[in-house]
């Protein structure tokens, strides 16, 4: 269970502050970085369920027949 929020850390928080690091070492102002630091990581949540699924920790989910 322990490893399923190590890699929501890696996949999720890790690249936002990355983006944030860079954005404002580049010269980018403090609010600016912040919020594109934040965008990466809704981005990244959002992408987080779909990385489970092809590391095969999940399985997908059936389709519904009609």
């Amino acid at each position: 269970m322990g490893s399923i929020f190590v890699l929501a850390f890696l996949v999720i928080l890790v690249p936002g502050i990355a983006m944030y690091l860079v954005t404002h070492a580049l010269g980018l102002g403090l609010a600016p970085s912040t919020l594109l630091g934040l965008l990466t990581v809704i981005v990244c949540l959002a992408l987080y369920p779909s990385v489970l699924v092809r590391l095969g920790w999940v399985r997908r989910r059936p389709r519904k027949k009609r």
